[in-house]
């Protein structure tokens, strides 16, 4: 299993900060294949002054690093998670405390927790339209264009989130792993009476928040025992009840670690099975196999504006969301403060494939195609500031 395996020039940086594990691993390796793609452009150089050097890797754990200081005191020092980078630590600390976790119900000062998800449902032929269910004013298919206008120059750094641009770029290189992780878009909903339904069909109806409170049970037994923490809309603690056959991971937490695992691991299989290939696949391999091969379907309607790409990467990850509740049977569920909480167990779907397998392939897909957006995304929001060429004057 890796861990924390793309930064190895910043390993200085790394505190024993609580990190919830796309978990760092997934967030990571989004952030090296951008970081290969962009590498020797001038938008990496454009990069690497912005953020002082941190790479984009380092870079993009840090939304979900900064959970750890919800927990703290009020008015106790934040503790330092850029220690050799002063005006970013303080820039990340603004960000933060423009942003806690204080929202009150119909509050204007939104929760930089909330940036992270949206709650669509997961339903067939569903979209993120802005304002319909699911959907926040600052939900994360609404602060990537927020960030993307930030890095172009559109919305001042004097925002009253307190995004200037290297926070911009810190808070892309997590979100766009972010919506690429289908439990970060598209929300199961269940009625009073814990059955699945659709709520855009009228009636009361509980989202179960990504999957937070429910505890997948695998039918191979190849449920992770570890009791990790989600990156989540609930702190990371699953509100649900055991089964006797739970083995105490959350549906969440799978997709954020065991899926990223399982889709590492295929991609060791593949490197360690090319011609020539000696011993196990390292992690520099890893990206680059990424980097170097161009994913599918990944890049964007022709014409269309990088604020425009969060909506679209949203509505193309739904059907996966679909997807991974469809392949399980919910049971055991109870509502509580407005959410569902339970098991979930896997199907035995007739394509023969088990949930660990399926999801980790999917996981590859995405993973893949979120470094190379990442890095479009990025270079598309900083062109307008690239330096231009000198106008020569016309000779007569």
């Amino acid at each position: 299993m890796r861990f924390r395996i793309f930064t190895l020039t910043c390993a200085t940086l790394f505190l024993a900060m609580p990190v919830f594990p796309y978990g760092a691993l997934g967030h990571e390796t989004v952030g090296a294949i951008a970081d290969m793609k962009l590498a020797g452009t001038p938008t990496g150089a454009q990069v690497t002054k912005l953020l002082n050097g941190i790479t984009l890797s380092r870079a993009s754990v840090l939304a979900d690093e900064i959970k750890g200081w919800d927990r703290l005191p009020k008015g106790q020092p934040k503790p330092i998670l850029l220690k050799d980078h002063p005006q970013l630590q303080e820039q990340l600390v603004a960000f933060w405390e423009a942003n806690p976790p204080t929202k009150a119900k119909g509050s204007d000062a939104p929760t930089h927790k909330e940036f992270h998800y949206t709650d669509v449902p997961a339903v067939d032929g569903g979209k993120y339209v802005k304002g319909n269910l699911g959907t926040e004013p600052y939900d994360i298919v609404q602060m990537i264009p927020f960030c993307v206008r930030v890095l172009s120059g559109a919305e001042p750094e004097t925002n009253a989130r307190k995004i200037t641009k290297p926070i911009a770029l810190i808070l892309l290189a997590h979100y766009v792993g972010d919506i690429h992780q289908p439990l970060h878009v598209g929300n199961a909903y269940f009625s009073s009476a814990g059955n699945l339904v659709n709520p855009t069909k009228g009636g009361k109806s509980f989202p179960d928040h990504g999957g937070n409170g429910f505890n997948i049970i695998l039918s191979d037994a190849q449920t992770s025992k570890k009791d990790s923490k989600a990156d989540s809309k609930s702190g990371g603690k699953s509100s649900g009840k055991k089964s006797s056959k739970s083995k105490g991971t959350n549906l969440h937490s799978f997709w954020d670690s065991d899926a990223v695992e399982a889709a590492l691991k295929h991609v060791d299989t593949q490197i360690e099975k090319q011609p020539n290939h000696k011993g196990k696949a390292t992690d520099e391999e890893v990206i680059a196999w990424f980097a170097n091969s161009e994913p599918t379907d990944w890049k964007p309607a022709a014409k269309s504006q990088p604020t425009e790409w969060a909506q679209a990467w949203a509505n193309e990850i739904i059907p996966m969301s679909t997807q991974a509740h469809e392949r399980l049977e919910f049971s055991n569920v109870t509502i509580k403060n407005e959410s569902a909480s339970g098991d979930a167990t896997e199907k035995k779907m007739p394509d023969g494939i088990s949930y660990l397998e399926w999801s980790g392939l999917r996981t590859e897909e995405e993973l893949h195609k979120a470094g190379w957006r990442l890095a479009a995304i990025i270079e598309a929001s900083l062109e307008s500031k690239k330096p231009t060429a000198p106008k020569t004057k016309s000779t007569q």
